[in-house]
C-alpha cells in the first residue's frame, strides 16, 4: 500500500484511521480521505507550499496562514523540507505539521516564524532548523511578543544561532518540544504573564537552558516541570549569568519541579532575586558550581526533595548583603560536593554540601561525601535566626560550622546525626576559618548564641 500527503498528514495526526473515527469512517468507502481531512483544516499546498522547493516559499506560507484564520481553520503542512524566514503567524493561528517530518528551514538570517501583540496562537508538530547561522542575542527560531495564549506542542527547535524559542511578554503552554544545538538558549522569556514549560528536553547550549527573566521583580507564576535538561556550556563565561540549566532573574512565584539535569557548566537551577520560589524534587548530576542556587534580594524560598550529585557546591542560599533571607531547605539528598575549578575559574571553589544565611531552616537534609563542610550556616557577619535539625552528615572535613562573626547570633543546631568527619562535628568558623573546637563537646564562651543540642556523633 502506497500512502500519499493526505495519508501521512491523517496518520500524524490521528493515529490510524480506525482507531481515530470510528467503525463508520473505517469501513465506509464513500469517505473520502480528502472529506476527512477536509473537516480537520486546510492543507498548505493548496496554495502553493511545496516540499523540497529549493526557493524560499515564505510567501505562500503567509497566504496559506491568512486564508486558514479567514476560514477559522487549522493550517496543515504535509512532511517534507520548506525554506522560510519572518512568517508572522496572524490572530487565531493554528499551524500544524507531522512531528519530525515537517520541517522549516531557515531561508535567510532571523526569525522563521513570529507572533505580535495578538491575543493567541497554537503551533504544533513543527520543527523549525536555524542552520546554525548566527544571530543577534535574544533573537529566536520562533519570537513571541506580546501574545496572551500561546501554545507550542510537539516541535523541535534546532541548530539556532542565537536561541530556539523567545518569548516577551507572553502567556501559554510549552509542551513536549526538544530543543538541540542552540548557540545561546533553548527557551528565554522576558517578562512573562504565566508560562507552562513541561515536558521539554533540552540538549546542547551554549549558555543557557530554560531562562525566564524580568526587567524588575515581579511575579512571574510560571511552572516549569518535567523537563530534561543535558550538556548546558558556559560559552560567554562570567561567574553566574550563563551555564545554568534552568535560570531565573528577578522571577517570583516559580515553580521548578520533577526537572532532570545532567552536565551543566555552572548550575543546574539558578534562582537570583526572585521571591516565593518552589525548587521541587528535581535531580541533578555534574555540574561545575553550585548545583541549586537562591541568591542576592530574593525573600522565600524552599528548595526540597532534590537530589544531587557530583558538584562543587550542593544547594547555596545566600547573599543576605543584598536581601536574601526567608528559606526552607529540607529533605535532600546531595552527594560528591567537591571543591575544583569552576569552568574558566582560577579559584578553588566549592567543598559544601549546603549553605544558608538567614531566617532558614534546614532539616531533614542527607550530605555525604563533601570535601570540606557538610552544612554552613552563615558566612562572615551573615548568619541570622538559623535552625539545623534533623540532618544526617557523613564523610566530610567538617559536618557543620556556623559562623561566629556576628555580634548577635541566634542559632539552633540540634538532633542531627553526624558521622565519619575529620575535624569536627560542630564548629564555630569566623571568616572560613575554624575558631573553636567540637561543639558537640562542650560550651565554647566563644558560640555565645548558638544552642548545640542533642546531635548523635560518630
Amino acid at each position: 500500500m502506497t500512502f500519499s500527503r493526505r495519508d501521512w498528514l491523517r496518520t500524524a495526526l490521528f493515529g490510524t484511521v480506525a482507531a481515530t473515527t470510528g467503525p463508520a469512517l473505517a469501513q465506509s468507502p464513500r469517505v473520502s480521505m480528502s472529506a476527512a481531512l477536509g473537516t480537520l483544516g486546510l492543507e498548505a499546498a493548496q496554495f502553493g507550499l511545496r516540499p523540497g522547493a529549493t526557493e524560499d516559499q515564505s510567501r505562500a506560507l503567509q497566504a496559506a496562514l491568512a486564508e486558514a484564520v479567514k476560514r477559522e481553520a487549522p493550517l496543515l503542512v504535509a512532511p517534507g523540507r520548506y525554506r522560510i524566514a519572518n512568517v508572522v503567524l496572524p490572530e487565531n493561528a493554528r499551524l500544524i505539521g507531522v512531528p519530525g517530518a515537517t520541517q522549516f528551514i531557515a531561508a535567510q538570517a532571523g526569525s522563521l516564524l513570529l507572533a505580535r501583540r495578538i491575543k493567541r496562537a497554537a503551533i504544533s508538530g513543527i520543527m523549525l532548523d536555524g542552520l546554525d547561522i548566527k544571530l543577534d542575542q535574544r533573537i529566536g527560531l520562533l519570537n513571541i511578543d506580546d501574545v496572551l495564549d500561546v501554545s507550542i506542542s510537539d516541535c523541535e527547535f534546532a541548530n539556532a544561532g542565537s536561541v530556539g524559542l523567545t518569548l516577551n511578554r507572553a502567556a501559554g503552554r510549552i509542551e513536549r518540544n526538544r530543543f538541540r544545538s542552540m548557540r545561546d538558549s533553548a527557551l528565554f522569556s522576558f517578562d512573562s504573564r504565566g508560562l507552562s514549560i513541561e515536558g521539554n528536553t533540552v540538549e546542547d547550549c551554549g549558555n543557557n537552558g530554560i531562562q525566564l527573566w524580568r526587567g524588575q521583580a515581579g511575579d512571574d507564576q510560571s511552572l516549569i516541570r518535567g523537563n530534561r535538561l543535558n550538556r548546558i556550556r558556559n560559552d560567554a563565561g562570567g561567574d553566574g549569568p550563563y551555564g545554568n540549566g534552568i535560570s531565573l532573574f528577578r522571577a517570583g512565584g516559580v515553580v521548578v519541579e520533577g526537572n532532570t539535569l545532567r552536565d551543566c557548566a555552572l548550575t543546574f537551577i539558578r534562582n537570583n532575586s526572585g521571591s516565593n520560589v518552589q525548587i521541587l524534587g528535581n535531580q541533578g548530576r555534574r555540574c561545575g558550581e553550585t548545583a541549586l542556587y537562591s541568591e542576592f534580594a530574593f525573600e522565600g524560598a524552599i528548595i526540597a526533595g532534590n537530589l544531587v550529585e557530583d558538584c562543587a557546591q550542593g544547594v547555596s542560599i545566600t547573599n543576605l548583603d543584598h536581601g536574601g533571607r526567608l528559606a526552607v531547605l529540607a529533605n535532600n539528598i546531595i552527594r560528591n560536593a567537591q571543591k575544583g575549578l569552576a569552568p574558566k575559574g582560577k579559584i578553588l571553589a566549592g567543598g559544601a554540601g549546603l549553605h544558608v544565611e538567614a531566617e532558614a531552616a534546614v532539616t531533614g537534609n542527607v550530605v555525604e561525601n563533601a570535601s570540606d563542610v557538610g552544612i554552613t550556616l552563615g558566612w562572615s557577619w551573615a548568619m541570622r535566626n538559623l535552625v539545623a535539625t534533623g540532618n544526617v552528615v557523613r564523610r566530610t572535613g567538617i559536618g557543620i560550622s556556623v559562623s561566629l562573626v556576628p555580634k548577635e547570633r541566634n542559632a539552633l543546631i540540634a538532633n542531627n546525626v553526624i558521622s565519619e568527619v575529620k575535624i569536627g562535628a560542630v564548629v564555630g568558623t569566623a571568616f572560613g576559618k575554624v575558631v573553636t573546637g567540637d561543639l558537640t563537646r562542650g560550651e565554647d564562651k566563644r558560640a555565645a548564641g548558638i544552642r548545640v543540642e542533642g546531635n548523635s556523633v560518630g
